[in-house]
């Protein structure tokens, strides 16, 4: 009981420290952004700060989990219908968090956010079509390169959405990958293809 309390009393602290960071980005610049102005913001003591996390990039990192975290849980969802990935919750979710995202592609941000997001779905796309085709041991090419290569592209194409200010709907965007980054995946496969 008391090591749940710890968990909760944990994750209410990453939590804090997460939306103060978020909330931060919304006023101004990654670089300009202090460790104090964070812990000021979150209402904690820099020992609980540097208790969860490293420095300010950290958070950052922590973030971009988090927002990953959640197409784990869509894609895990997507599966079960027989898909591969949530292309379409994907700019959907981008799409409701825009004020986010967008903060989210300005200066160092940029690098650190976007680097974390590539590894985190990249690793649950690779999760995912390791499960979907378990029983081809040795695909044409290795899953993990497949897994960083669809990530590559559906992150670049997600980025240059948000910048052109979203000019086509979700749907579209998810026929457009479906157009361009999926079929060769399929034809790596040994196996007839599944929807994604």
């Amino acid at each position: 009981m008391k090591q749940d309390k710890q968990d909760r009393r944990s994750q209410r602290t990453r939590h804090l420290v997460n939306d103060a960071m978020l909330a931060l980005l919304f006023e101004k610049h990654y670089d300009a952004i202090t460790v104090q102005d964070i812990l000021d913001r979150a209402g904690i003591g820099r020992s609980t700060f540097y208790t969860h996390f490293f420095d300010k990039e950290d958070v950052l990192t922590s973030i971009a989990e988090q927002m990953l975290d959640m197409f784990g849980k869509q894609l895990a969802q997507r599966q079960e219908k027989g898909a591969i990935i949530p292309i379409l919750e994907l700019f959907e979710h981008v799409q409701q968090h825009e004020q986010y995202f967008r903060a989210m592609l300005r200066g160092h941000t940029a690098e650190v956010f976007w680097e974390a997001a590539q590894t985190a779905f990249s690793k649950t796309v690779e999760l995912a079509l390791s499960t979907v085709y378990a029983e081809n041991a040795s695909p044409a090419i290795s899953r993990e390169v497949i897994a960083q290569y669809l990530t590559g592209s559906i992150l670049t194409l997600l980025k240059w959405w948000l910048k052109a200010e979203m000019p086509y709907s979700p749907e579209h965007m998810e026929q457009v990958v479906q157009q361009l980054a999926l079929p060769g995946v399929w034809a790596t496969v040994a196996r007839e293809k599944p929807s994604p």
